[in-house]
């Protein structure tokens, strides 16, 4: 897969699951989503450049997964 590699956090600072993300987009933006399979999805909150230069950026993201209604 492509070349680009992205930390996830939560809004709260955490490691999100997963903790990273290898892309072919270079370019997530607020409001995106990730499909990570089985139904799961990343929405991207934010997007934080690396403290360093060579810093990989960090995406803060939320579940964006509907939960089914409880019965």
């Amino acid at each position: 897969m492509a070349g680009f590699v992205f930390n996830l956090e939560t809004p709260e600072g955490e490691p999100a699951e997963p903790p990273t993300l290898r892309s072919a987009v270079p370019n997530w933006r607020p409001g995106d989503t990730i499909p990570l399979g089985r139904g799961r999805v990343l929405r991207v909150v934010d997007i934080v450049a690396g403290a360093e230069p060579d810093d990989d950026p960090v995406l803060i993201v939320e579940s964006a997964t509907s939960e089914p209604d409880a019965a």
